[in-house]
């Protein structure tokens, strides 16, 4: 009974502890998993991130459980991204906590080709190019900062390393696909518009404004894709790929399977380089 008592109270005292230090942290709640690995570049030990969509989840159906909209009672801030489902829970995510500090980061740098897009629902991927990361990471920083000026410090310090990282993934993934004789993407779900817009790429979705494909419209796609002998089809997990796999049988292609969600954004995002080379190159 003795050994069960003292086992006791370390848990407790463990479990206090680890409740005061995450209270002397920023309180950072972000909606998806990359969003998260940025924040944890930059604020490091001096904050503590946690995220709406978790893996394998699809952001444009998300739907927060009650117990994060609790959770986000105790939030300092918000750091949103524009994926769907913030359009339809921010302002309650807001009502759950009145001091919470919002943050809705890409409307100012959501630009393909020249053009600023009002509505960002055209492809709210944003950070699918490194370079638009980069606006992203600074924003952070800005936010963390005046929140916490304590360690201003160490955010910069933190987001010049960051950056210094993302301008090398840019390098790297330039050289990967500069020499690319095919340039053409079909993808299930328009998911890539700013890296194919970063990179000299065209993106051919076969969703359409949301909707699966329909018949006439993928018998063209077919004809047009045999035209200009595409041999990969990429595919996202969060999404019904079965007009993806039919349209790859029909141009004997190859399916590759591409996630803008992965937690590992530098990690992931050459090896969604190095699948597309791949790919195009067939």
């Amino acid at each position: 009974m003795i050994y069960i008592k003292v086992f006791l109270v370390v848990i407790l005292s463990a479990f206090h502890i680890n409740n005061v230090y995450a209270a002397n942290k920023v309180n950072v709640v972000v909606s998806i998993l990359p969003q998260q690995y940025f924040v944890q570049q930059i604020g490091s030990s001096y904050v503590d991130v946690n995220v709406m969509v978790g893996p394998g989840q699809n952001p444009a159906t998300y739907e927060p459980t009650p117990q994060q909209i609790a959770a986000l009672a105790n939030a300092d801030i918000y750091l949103g991204i524009g994926v769907p489902f913030e359009k339809a829970w921010l302002s309650k995510i807001k009502k759950s906590n009145e001091k919470l500090i919002v943050v809705e980061c890409c409307k100012s740098i959501s630009n393909l080709n020249g053009h600023s897009h009002h509505d960002i629902d055209v492809d709210p991927h944003i950070w699918t190019s490194p370079k638009k990361v980069i606006q992203i990471v600074k924003l952070i920083e800005k936010s963390l900062i005046e929140i916490d000026a304590e360690h201003s410090a160490a955010y910069k310090t933190s987001a010049i390393k960051f950056i210094g990282e993302l301008d090398n993934l840019d390098s790297n993934i330039k050289s990967k696909v500069i020499n690319l004789a095919q340039r053409n993407l079909i993808v299930s779900h328009p998911s890539w518009s700013y890296f194919a817009d970063e990179y000299g790429l065209t993106q051919i979705s076969i969703e359409q404004e949301g909707k699966e494909i329909q018949a006439r419209s993928m018998v063209k796609l077919i004809r047009s894709a045999k035209e200009k002998n595409i041999k990969a089809i990429f595919v996202q997990s969060q999404f019904n790929a079965k007009a993806a796999k039919i349209i790859a049988k029909e141009i004997d292609a190859t399916v590759f399977e591409l996630d803008p969600l992965a937690f590992n954004y530098i990690e992931n995002m050459n090896i969604v380089a190095d699948k597309i080379v791949k790919g195009l190159s067939l």
